[in-house]
């Protein structure tokens, strides 16, 4: 498992996420991505201000990966989230294909420490040219049940 250490921008972590670390009096507090054999789970930890527990909310996905072509070498991922978990327990799922969340992130460093990703760049161009906004780095995470239980998000 890996937990999001850095990302350039809101915008980049609404492209793989729920987006509802925007709704009022709520923040992001932690994500962490599990990968499996052609899956994707990602676990939001979101922080509502007030006297209210953490909501973790869970996105579930297919994923499927084809090589990059240009200077660097890298990954385009393609990922279908199929189903989510909220905050309550209850599993949402997408039913008809209509419902299903398509993502692309490239891959561009990927090993059992850490994980680098953009969101592609929509002319194209080289990924680390522009000011960062689009990246997100994952680090290890190795005890996850146990930062789970700290944010009391387990």
């Amino acid at each position: 498992s890996y937990r999001l250490a850095w990302v350039g921008s809101d915008e980049a972590i609404c492209h793989i996420g729920t987006s509802l670390h925007k709704v009022p009096l709520a923040r992001l507090q932690e994500m962490y991505l599990l990968l499996g054999y052609n899956r994707w789970e990602l676990l939001e930890v979101i922080r509502i201000l007030g006297p209210f527990p953490n909501v973790r909310n869970t996105l579930k996905g297919d994923v499927k990966l084809s090589k990059l072509s240009g200077e660097r070498e890298g990954v385009r991922t393609n990922i279908s989230y199929t189903s989510m978990i909220d905050g309550t327990g209850k599993e949402i799922l997408a039913g008809e294909e209509v419902n299903v969340k398509n993502v692309e992130l490239d891959v561009w460093f990927a090993n059992e420490e850490a994980l680098v990703c953009t969101t592609p760049s929509e002319d194209g161009s080289d990924p680390f040219a522009i000011d960062g906004t689009n990246i997100l780095y994952f680090v290890r995470e190795e005890n996850l049940d146990e930062e789970l239980e700290k944010l009391r998000a387990a």
